[in-house]
C-alpha cells in the first residue's frame, strides 16, 4: 500500500500520542513539523486502520445498544436508561431519579431556567443530586399545584428542593393547577404574581417532566378534584393517551380535542415543544402507552426511563 506520508513518520506520531500521551504541539515541536501537519497524520492513520480503537467497558452493553437504537428511531437528542429491571414502581422511580440527578449535574448551565413538573418520580430527584456550590439556576413551576394530593410532589415543592440542593433560585406559582371554569382562569391568570412566572414558561432552557397516564390510578388521583368521572371518561373516549403538566394529549401529540386543557393553569404546549432540552422522566410498564405517545409526538427530546419500557419501545412499530 501506497501512503500518504512516510511510513516511519506516521508510526512516531501516533505512538507518541496515544502511548506517550503527548499533545500534538509537543509531537510537532519534536518531529519538527506543524501541529496541523500532526493533526492530519493522526487523522489519516485512523482512516487507513493504523489507528483502530477498542472500548472495554464495563457498563451494560445492552443498555448502550437501547440508548442508541432509541435515539435512533424516535430522533432523540439523548436516552438515559437505569440499570433496573424490576416489577416493583418504586424501585423503577428511584433508579430513573438517579440517572435523572447525574444528567443534571451534567447540562446545567449558569443563567438557566430550569422548569419542572409535579410526579413522583421528579420529587425523588434532589435527594440525588451531589452538589456543594451556589449555583445560577432558577426552577419554575411549569403549572399550578394539584390541592392537596401529597403535597410533596406539588410543582412549587419540587421547585423549591431543586434549589436547596443546587443552592440556586426558585419561583412559586400561587395558583391551582385547573381550574372548574374558564373565567376562572382569565382572573387568575392576569394577577401580577402569577402572571410573572407564567411568563417564564415561555423562555425555559430545560424542561423536566413527569408522563402521567390517562387511564392510571396515580395520574387520576391526582386530578380527580378538577375533573369528575364522566368529564375523565369522555378524556379517554377521545383519545387521550397521556398527561404532561396536566395536559392530555392524543397519540399524535395534540391536545386541541380536551376542554379540560383550556383551564389548566401553567404552560402551553406550544412552549413546551419550543424548549431546547424537554425531558421525559418515566418509568415501569403501567405507563408504557404513555411514555410511547409522549416520545413519538416529539413533546421530549430526551428520555431518562428503564429497561422494561425501553425495550418495549424499541420492538414496538
Amino acid at each position: 500500500m501506497e501512503y500518504r506520508y512516510d511510513l516511519r513518520l506516521i508510526v512516531r506520531c501516533v505512538k507518541m500520542h496515544y502511548e506517550e500521551n503527548l499533545k500534538q504541539n509537543e509531537i510537532a515541536d519534536r518531529l519538527g513539523i506543524s501541529k496541523a501537519t500532526v493533526s492530519r497524520i493522526i487523522n489519516y492513520a485512523k482512516e487507513v486502520g493504523i489507528v483502530e480503537y477498542k472500548i472495554n467497558t464495563p457498563y451494560p452493553e445492552e443498555i448502550l445498544w437501547l440508548e442508541k437504537e432509541l435515539e435512533k428511531k424516535y430522533r432523540l437528542m439523548e436516552v438515559i436508561i437505569a440499570d433496573v429491571e424490576s416489577d416493583d414502581e418504586w424501585e423503577i422511580k428511584r433508579a430513573i431519579a438517579r440517572e435523572a440527578a447525574k444528567y443534571l449535574n451534567r447540562i446545567l448551565k449558569p443563567g438557566m431556567l430550569v422548569g419542572v413538573s409535579s410526579g413522583t418520580t421528579l420529587a425523588e430527584i434532589p435527594r440525588y443530586i451531589e452538589n456543594n456550590k451556589i449555583n445560577d439556576y432558577t426552577f419554575v413551576p411549569m403549572v399550578g399545584g394539584n390541592g392537596q394530593y401529597i403535597p410533596k410532589i406539588q410543582t412549587n415543592n419540587i421547585a423549591l428542593n431543586f434549589a436547596r440542593v443546587f443552592k440556586a433560585d426558585a419561583k412559586i406559582l400561587h395558583a391551582p393547577a385547573m381550574v372548574e371554569r374558564i373565567e376562572n382562569k382569565r382572573m387568575l391568570v392576569e394577577d401580577p404574581g402569577i402572571k410573572n412566572v407564567l411568563s417564564l414558561t415561555e423562555k425555559l432552557d430545560v424542561a423536566l417532566m413527569g408522563i402521567g397516564s390517562s387511564s392510571l390510578q396515580s395520574t387520576v388521583k391526582m386530578i380527580a378534584e378538577f375533573l369528575n368521572h364522566e368529564e375523565l371518561a369522555q378524556i379517554q373516549d377521545k383519545g387521550a393517551v397521556a398527561d404532561v403538566c396536566n395536559i392530555f394529549v392524543d397519540k399524535d401529540g395534540n391536545g386541541e380535542g380536551f376542554e379540560s386543557n383550556d383551564r389548566v393553569i401553567g404552560v402551553t404546549l406550544e412552549n413546551i415543544k419550543k424548549t431546547p432540552i424537554r425531558v421525559g422522566v418515566a418509568g415501569h410498564m403501567s405507563k408504557m402507552d404513555a411514555i410511547c405517545g409522549v416520545v413519538k409526538t416529539k413533546i421530549i427530546n430526551v428520555l431518562i426511563t428503564d429497561i422494561g419500557v425501553a425495550k418495549a419501545l424499541v420492538e414496538r412499530g
